[in-house]
C-alpha cells in the first residue's frame, strides 16, 4: 500500500515539474473594447494601451499575468466593456479561451473566462513506459475575477515612481465533464481539488521615455495560491495542499502608442 501511494505522489509530482511554460505564448490575444460612443459614460478615455489586453485568467494586463490596471478605458466617469480570444499552442498542450470583462469607474474590474484545451504528451516512468496517460485528454475551467484599484496611477503620475496598485481575486473551477485529468488524478489518491481561490496584490508603472525613449511598463504581482498550472491541472495535492505566495513579473515597451 505504502509503495503504491510512492509511486503515486511520484506520479504526481513528476507532473507537476511539467511547466506550461506561459511565458511562450504561440498565439493570438485579441482585446476588443466595446465602447458605446453615444453615451459619454460608456465611452473611452484613456490613452491607447492603459487598459492592457486580457491574461490567461480574464483580468486585465499583459496576456500572461494580471497588472494593476483596469480593464478598457474608461475614465473615473466611464463603464468600458471588453471581450477577447485567446489561443496557446504548444507541443504538451493547446488551450482556447474566451473573455470577457468592465471596467468600472476605472477603480473597479469585473471579470470572467472559460477555458478549455487538451493535452499533448504522457507521463513516462524511469524505465520509458507510459506512467500516467494524458495525449489527448480534455483540460479547461470557469474564472471568475474581481480586482480593485487600492492607489497610484500607472500613467499619468509618471513623475512620481509611486505604481499603480491593486488587489484582485480569482476563484477558478474546472469545467465539468470538460475537465478528465482532475479526476483521473483524484482516482490516483493525488489529492488534488477541482476548484480554489487566487488572490494577488499588483503594481504596474509606465516609465515615460525609460527605456531608450520607447515608454517603459514594469509589473510585479504577489499571487497568494495553490493552482497547480494555474488550475489546470487541478488544486493542491499530497506533497502540497496549502496555498503559497507565488511571484509574478512582467515587462513591456511601448515601441509605438499602439505597439507593445
Amino acid at each position: 500500500m505504502n509503495h503504491q501511494k510512492h509511486k503515486n505522489d511520484r506520479k504526481v509530482s513528476v507532473l507537476n515539474r511539467r511547466k506550461c511554460a506561459w511565458g511562450v505564448m504561440l498565439g493570438l490575444a485579441l482585446s476588443i473594447p466595446m465602447a458605446a460612443h453615444a453615451d459619454d459614460v460608456m465611452s473611452k478615455g484613456r490613452f491607447l494601451a492603459t487598459g492592457g489586453i486580457q491574461s490567461l485568467d480574464g483580468a486585465a494586463g499583459g496576456g500572461i499575468n494580471p497588472w494593476a490596471v483596469i480593464a478598457g478605458y474608461g475614465t473615473d466617469q466611464q463603464i468600458n466593456p471588453t471581450a477577447s480570444f485567446t489561443n496557446v499552442t504548444l507541443p504538451d498542450f493547446s488551450v482556447n479561451q474566451l473573455a470577457v470583462s468592465v471596467g468600472i469607474y476605472n477603480r473597479l474590474e469585473l471579470s470572467y473566462a472559460y477555458q478549455t484545451g487538451t493535452l499533448g504528451s504522457n507521463v513516462y516512468g524511469p524505465n520509458g513506459t507510459v506512467a500516467l496517460p494524458l495525449d489527448g485528454m480534455k483540460i479547461g475551467q470557469h474564472i471568475f475575477g474581481a480586482k480593485l484599484r487600492l492607489f497610484g496611477d500607472a500613467v499619468y503620475n509618471s513623475n512620481n515612481l509611486l505604481p499603480q496598485v491593486a488587489l484582485g481575486v480569482e476563484y477558478k473551477k474546472d469545467v465539468t465533464g470538460g475537465n478528465s485529468l482532475v479526476p483521473a488524478l483524484q482516482s490516483l489518491g493525488a489529492g488534488v481539488e477541482d476548484h480554489g481561490t487566487d488572490v494577488y496584490l499588483s503594481a504596474t508603472k509606465v516609465l515615460i521615455g525609460g527605456f531608450f525613449g520607447y515608454n517603459w511598463l514594469i509589473n510585479g504581482n504577489l499571487r497568494y495560491t495553490k493552482a497547480n498550472e494555474t488550475g489546470l491541472l487541478g488544486f493542491g495535492g499530497v506533497n502540497h495542499d496549502s496555498a503559497h505566495i507565488k511571484p509574478e513579473f512582467s515587462t513591456a515597451v511601448l515601441l509605438r502608442p499602439d505597439v507593445a
